[in-house]
């Protein structure tokens, strides 16, 4: 369980932060949010990355071990904008585009992003691995750049990495490893583009399109 305060890359503040005995994820990120100082959030968007253990998300773990140099696999396989509001992390929403999207709303309709409840990462079981990371850059920038990449495909087509990721979960007539055909993962490339809209690059040198959480 990992947390930090700025920056992107290897950072000497990211620091391990123990979960305690049955405390829930909501509650450990709760605890790290504390940790960090009640951020301005007119200067800081906050992350998190998570690792689910389920056939799917140990694939996508798989599929990132390219760019590990241990060649082990990630401990990630989802990454989330956490908007909250100015008192903590109560009420508080994630957004990310999962490999599996909801019927409703259609997914041409916002490029594939889906808001959900902080509630949905709360299950210590179904994601044991959890990061929380804080950038230097204003919220409300972000998510209005957000809102923007979900009415303009243009800029980057979610649903086209969607599939390619669920291709090579699935085991889809021998499709390849989408990392080595730069086609990042779905969530991370969300990611991106809107951080980069707001004028801040998560992973300098990496195109928006080849991103992945272990990037991050």
């Amino acid at each position: 369980m990992l947390k930090n305060r700025s920056g992107s890359g290897r950072n000497p503040e990211i620091v391990e932060q123990e979960r305690r005995r049955s405390e829930k994820n909501d509650g450990w990120l709760e605890r790290a949010f504390k940790d960090l100082g009640q951020p301005d959030l007119k200067k800081t968007t906050l992350l998190v990355l998570a690792g689910g253990k389920d056939q799917l998300a140990t694939r996508v773990r798989i599929a990132q071990s390219a760019l590990r140099n241990d060649r082990l696999p990630s401990y990630w396989s989802d990454c989330f904008l956490l908007k909250i509001r100015d008192d903590g992390l109560e009420g508080a929403k994630v957004f990310h585009v999962p490999l599996i999207q909801p019927a409703r709303p259609f997914a041409t309709e916002r490029n594939g992003v889906v808001e959900e409840d902080l509630a949905f990462l709360s299950d210590r079981d179904e994601w044991p691995n959890l990061a929380l990371l804080a950038f230097p850059v204003d919220q409300r920038d972000v998510v209005s750049k957000l809102k923007r990449f979900m009415i303009d495909r243009n800029s980057l087509d979610a649903l086209e990495h969607i599939l390619k990721w669920l291709a090579y979960a699935w085991g889809v007539s021998r499709t390849p490893n989408p990392v080595h055909e730069d086609m990042g993962f779905p969530s991370a490339c969300m990611l991106e583009v809107a951080f980069s809209a707001a004028q801040l690059d998560l992973t300098p040198g990496l195109a928006s399109k080849v991103s992945c959480p272990e990037a991050i």
